[in-house]
């Protein structure tokens, strides 16, 4: 089978999944997950998306975000993840991947969808076991839908229309 190509559709919204290489711990450290943060609400300036919702779990992350440029989400995935990589690597004096190659991504259809996929990425620290109670998680968009707190991370108003 040759390389098959993603099929994307302009304006619209994608939960997105990316695992860290061999499933490697990188997000156990607040560092790590302040770097990450910083990496995406820095390209949002340049790369032209928006972020929906979003949490990182020590070996994976989730994340609702819409390309609204000329930029596609592949691309968007390549320069988030390359430069958190580069960053990473050398805030902690090392060399290697951090993330697999590929990432999950799935376009949102309709309002529905959309909520289901945020109650997943609100829901998914409860389904691993790393709290008990969700409002004691900080690295995920909980807080600002259900607490109206300010999050880690600005979440950008949704527009799916």
């Amino acid at each position: 089978m040759g390389n098959i190509r993603r099929y994307f559709e302009p304006g619209m919204a994608y939960f997105v999944t990316s695992v860290t290489y061999k499933r490697k711990a990188v997000f156990a450290e607040e560092k790590a997950v302040n770097l990450f943060l910083l990496t995406i609400e820095y390209l949002k300036l340049s790369l032209d998306y928006r972020i929906f919702a979003f949490c990182i779990l020590s070996e994976h992350i989730h994340f609702i975000i819409q390309p609204f440029g000329k930029y596609n989400l592949s691309y968007i995935m390549l320069m988030i993840k390359g430069n958190f990589s580069r960053r990473f690597n050398k805030m902690y004096d090392s060399t290697g991947h951090i993330w697999q190659k590929r990432f999950y991504d799935e376009g949102i259809r309709n309002e529905g969808m959309l909520i289901s996929k945020i109650e997943y990425i609100h829901n998914n620290p409860l389904k691993h076991g790393i709290v008990a109670d969700i409002d004691k998680f900080v690295y995920s968009s909980y807080q600002h839908y259900f607490n109206g707190k300010t999050c880690l991370l600005k979440i950008d108003p949704i527009d799916i229309s």
